[in-house]
């Protein structure tokens, strides 16, 4: 009589190696985000207000975004989006809750928002991160996004996404908190090491204290 291995390993095998491609691709999205100046964060108190561009209508705002988000290997620039004004923001919030934009596409979509001109863009960030409809990739770029954006200010809001139920928003909070560096981040990412059962992402936790500095 054949015998039939069991279904599940495969099944947890193929589970595996989405989640590690995924993880790959935030990973890349990482090395862009928080290996570049952070335009906001600790300096945005002093940082003199930007003029207004003038406004531009709304198919020529989006042709733009679409033509910036096609330059995946570079990093968003403040520069390059400044000209764009406040709008920028609504058109990159609709490409990165679209579930049917394509998923590289909505993950760079949220790493503009780390620069865009507008005040809600922080705000909107956070939304994303909550937000249950999001697909797990987008809520791990937003977590890069808001800790480029925001700088330490958003320890405080990264640090409860060491206990995500997504496994890839806990490797990629782990290692955005390591990128911070500093004792508290130390603590918290030692304190939650015990505490975490999947590989990876213990893993990931061991690379972010590996960032920080004895």
């Amino acid at each position: 009589m054949s015998f039939s291995p069991p279904a599940v390993p495969a099944r947890a095998a193929a589970h595996s190696r989405r989640w590690r491609a995924a993880l790959v691709s935030t990973c890349a999205l990482a090395t862009l985000l928080l290996t570049g100046p952070s335009p906001f964060g600790e300096a945005s108190a002093v940082r003199m207000p930007p003029a207004s561009p003038a406004p531009q209508p709304r198919a020529t705002v989006r042709e733009k975004i679409l033509r910036l988000l096609e330059r995946p290997e570079a990093l968003p620039r403040a520069a390059d989006w400044a000209p764009l004004g406040p709008d920028a923001l609504t058109e990159l919030l609709e490409l990165a809750s679209n579930p049917s934009s394509p998923e590289p596409q909505r993950t760079r979509a949220v790493a503009a928002i780390a620069v865009v001109e507008n005040p809600e863009a922080t705000q909107r960030l956070q939304g994303l991160l909550i937000s249950q409809a999001t697909p797990d990739s987008v809520r791990a770029a937003a977590t890069l996004a808001l800790s480029r954006r925001a700088g330490l200010e958003a320890f405080p809001l990264l640090t409860p996404l060491l206990a995500d139920r997504s496994e890839q928003v806990r490797a990629t909070a782990a290692q955005t908190l390591g990128r911070m560096g500093g004792a508290e981040a130390r603590k918290v990412l030692e304190e939650r090491l015990p505490f975490e059962e999947t590989l990876v992402v213990r893993e990931a936790i061991q690379q972010g204290l590996s960032y920080i500095e004895p």
